[in-house]
């Protein structure tokens, strides 16, 4: 009873900061084990990764002609017009977070580019991917989108 009583003040006392950072990498990790099944493995809930606006899922060819199974969660939209526009400093912040979380995974860089920007790591059976759109003329919202696809 003690115990109990001791973990819950614990888990009281972390900022809901922690406590969502904690899920976030979990789900993540498990959706990144499971691209080994090309997502078989994973269960049809409602949302895989917590904080997610959408999610669905799907298949993509490769350039090779290999499908692959992917998974797409947009993490953040923002309509473009209304100024600020926190799109960047989000997309740092959870380029940041999945480096914390997939620690195994290496590092394949972020590209920019007008309007947008792609960060990449990849796992032995995961490719993961966190792509901002900033929004403007041609796109009236800004988003952020993350891509677990199966390597295989």
């Amino acid at each position: 009873m003690r115990r109990n009583l001791m973990v819950l003040t614990l888990l009281a006392a972390l900022p809901a900061e922690a406590v969502a950072n904690t899920a976030f990498c979990g789900a993540l990790r498990q959706v990144v084990a499971a691209a080994e099944s090309r997502f078989d493995s994973l269960p049809l809930a409602r949302h895989a990764i917590p904080g997610s606006l959408e999610e669905r899922r799907g298949v993509m060819q490769s350039a090779s002609g290999q499908p692959h199974g992917v998974l797409y969660a947009v993490m953040f939209r923002h309509d473009a017009r209304q100024q600020p526009n926190p799109v960047r400093e989000r997309f740092a912040a959870l380029q940041r977070e999945i480096g914390q979380c997939l620690t195994e995974a290496s590092t394949l860089g972020v590209t920019e580019g007008q309007g947008g920007a792609l960060a990449r790591w990849q796992t032995p059976y995961a490719v993961v991917g966190l792509r901002r759109a900033d929004g403007g003329q041609e796109l009236a919202d800004s988003q952020i989108e993350l891509s677990v696809a199966s390597r295989w």
